[in-house]
């Protein structure tokens, strides 16, 4: 048995579809109140579809904050992937973000101890290997660096990774993958769909920052090679290609016959639109547009390096384009 937190998030629910597509006995861990709506609706788009697949998932109730649910969800289970995570870049879900993104995690490794799980696999972020000097190639290597710059979502995920490696020393079998920014299509707003539909209604303007980009096909894959191999004690950075924002726009604006961006953003102008409105949400309460941390993830510049894993398992990424045409695939077919 497999268990998969995170199962109504964007990996989660191409994970739960290529494990049940192998044939796997797969239990997914469900917050109370929610419903398996995302996973659904994905299944729907993908080859063989929702009725074959979906039923075939145990959902049990529980939360990551909650050590008694987990203990009751690992009964019987040999297998955890955890993807759940909160990704946010407002400064006030930074508390939740702490506790969701550190504590959870520390409590999924723990259960693990307890009930003897074969292997973890802990989907982390290359938000966790730190910032590294301008233009260097960021992998596996890369160390940690305290900084003002670095992002609360970025913060959490280090931490969280550190619980990993806690439970690998004492004894927990364990991978972690460290994916660069993820292309695919989920089903609400949070979603990267969010980013094509602004493509696809033409937005003139671009940041000038520089990232990593991997299809969440990919990361499912190398998830469960990783799982299935006697690979242990071990993190891999999953990334396709590094692009500049304005290049990955102008390719997904080539798939929609859109114009391709041509303003490039002013830096201190976006801190400062980004500062109004972190002011503006502490005064009414309401979710800023902006966040001076989305502007600085948007305007760095960052390299990636996935070739441990390219050469550890003779793996070949999708392009950055194929992945932007089954995306906005999924989008329209979801419309339907």
């Amino acid at each position: 048995m497999i268990l998969v937190t995170g199962g109504t998030g964007l990996v989660g629910s191409y994970l739960l579809y290529e494990l049940a597509r192998k044939g796997q006995k797969v239990r997914a861990l469900l917050r109370p109140g929610k419903k398996p709506y995302e996973p659904g609706k994905i299944f729907n788009c993908l080859p063989a579809g929702k009725e074959q697949y979906i039923d075939q998932i145990e959902w049990v109730e529980g939360d990551i904050l909650d050590p008694f649910s987990l203990q009751q969800a690992m009964q019987g289970v040999d297998y955890v992937y955890h993807c759940a995570a909160l990704v946010s870049f407002n400064p006030r879900d930074l508390k939740k973000m702490l506790d969701v993104n550190i504590i959870g995690t520390a409590n999924i490794v723990n259960a693990c101890l307890e009930n003897g799980i074969k292997k973890l696999c802990h989907v982390s972020s290359i938000a966790s290997l730190g910032l590294v000097e301008k233009g260097e190639m960021i992998d596996e290597n890369a160390k940690w660096k305290t900084s003002r710059t670095n992002s609360g979502y970025a913060i959490s995920k280090y931490g969280g990774e550190r619980e990993v490696w806690r439970g690998i020393e004492e004894g927990l079998n364990a991978v972690i993958v460290n994916p660069s920014v993820i292309i695919g299509a989920g089903c609400h707003p949070k979603a990267t769909n969010s980013l094509f539909r602004n493509i696809k209604y033409f937005l003139p303007f671009y940041f000038t920052g520089v990232n990593g980009y991997v299809d969440v096909r990919d990361v499912v894959k190398a998830m469960i090679l990783l799982t299935e191999s006697q690979t242990s004690g071990e993190r891999f950075v999953l990334n396709s290609e590094n692009l500049s924002i304005k290049e990955f726009f102008s390719k997904a604006a080539d798939i929609v016959g859109r114009p391709h961006p041509i303003i490039a953003m002013n830096a201190t102008l976006l801190l400062a639109i980004a500062l109004f409105f972190e002011l503006s949400g502490l005064v009414t309460g309401a979710k800023p547009l902006l966040t001076r941390e989305n502007v600085r993830a948007a305007l760095s510049k960052s390299f990636y390096s996935s070739e441990k894993f390219r050469t550890t398992f003779h793996f070949s990424f999708i392009p950055v384009g194929d992945s932007l045409r089954e995306a906005f695939r999924i989008i329209g077919s979801m419309k339907k």
